[in-house]
């Protein structure tokens, strides 16, 4: 069975939380670990915070459609989280038992959209007080799971969080490609992540 998967790219949205997980996986796609993963847009183009603009092949209706979401932060986050759409979309993820997967303040949209109450989330040191304005749980760091919600953020460490982020969606919906794109990137996943064996 394979597991559609969509990452979510909006205004302003941070390029290396976009890149750094789409990169892991599709390389986990292209190595048929049952994924198939998709570049989703409302208007199935938009352009990065450093400037990269993108069409994409998927828009809000293969996000309501996904078995997993993975949601990049940006400076565009919180402009985001008012988008009566993309939070329309990701509610209809929700009600069929869809799995999200947030990056630093890409978990703004999942907490606008009403899908982080009483949860333990992550976020960017900076977006804290912004995610406050939403119901939410517990807000810690590093990378955590409750629940079908994943989130990862508000820490340093020597690795990234998209990349890692991937690496957990990987270890929930595909283990078995953990080693295979590890290796093939030359990178031990972080945050929490066993290294592949």
């Amino acid at each position: 069975m394979t597991t559609e998967v969509a990452v979510l790219a909006y205004p302003l949205v941070d390029a290396l939380d976009l890149f750094g997980a789409h990169s892991v996986l599709v390389k986990a796609a292209e190595a048929d670990a049952g994924l198939r993963v998709r570049l989703a847009a409302k208007d199935r183009r938009a352009t990065t915070s450093c400037g990269v603009s993108l069409a994409v092949g998927a828009d809000l209706a293969d996000v309501a459609d996904a078995d997993v979401v993975v949601v990049p932060g940006g400076r565009g986050a919180a402009s985001a989280a008012t988008d009566a759409d993309l939070l329309a979309a990701l509610r209809a993820a929700a009600e069929r038992g869809g799995t999200f997967y947030a990056v630093c303040s890409g978990v703004l949209l999942i907490a606008a959209a009403g899908l982080a109450a009483s949860r333990r989330v992550a976020v960017h040191h900076g977006k804290r007080a912004l995610l406050r304005t939403h119901p939410v749980g517990e807000i810690v760091t590093g990378l955590v799971r409750d629940g079908r919600l994943c989130t990862v953020g508000g820490d340093a460490a020597p690795s990234v969080k998209s990349v890692d982020l991937a690496f957990a969606l990987l270890a929930d919906r595909a283990p078995g490609a953990v080693r295979a794109v590890a290796e093939r990137m030359e990178i031990v996943p972080g945050r929490g992540q066993a290294a592949p064996r």
